[in-house]
């Protein structure tokens, strides 16, 4: 019983830890993969850099997706807001009630 406690504590930690601390360390490592991807990308021209770049900006959207999950349904970026509400399908915004209309908070309109 003891070894499937552990395992049950550290799991529920992890997921704490992600909940508290994953979208800033995801916004902020996904910028940071980014812009190092597409300035390497610029310098050498490597594809694999350029695919780093990508991974960056999907990083830095699951960043902003998992704030507006745990903040209330907000945005923290309005550019992450606009591409959820407008480019991206809307069973992948957590904003959107049960009408299909976005949050947007009034010092944000």
């Amino acid at each position: 019983m003891s070894p499937l406690l552990s395992i049950l504590a550290t799991g529920v930690l992890i997921a704490l830890g992600l909940w508290l601390l994953g979208s800033t360390v995801l916004r902020v490592g996904g910028v940071a993969l980014a812009v190092g991807g597409l300035l390497s990308t610029a310098i050498t021209g490597s594809p694999a850099m350029a695919v780093a770049s990508i991974l960056g900006a999907l990083g830095w959207l699951a960043g902003h997706w998992l704030f507006a999950v745990s903040h209330h349904h907000y945005f923290y970026s309005p550019l992450a807001r606009r591409v959820f509400h407008e480019a991206l399908p809307r069973q992948l915004d957590p904003t959107r009630g049960a009408g299909g209309y976005p949050h947007v908070p009034p010092e944000h309109r």
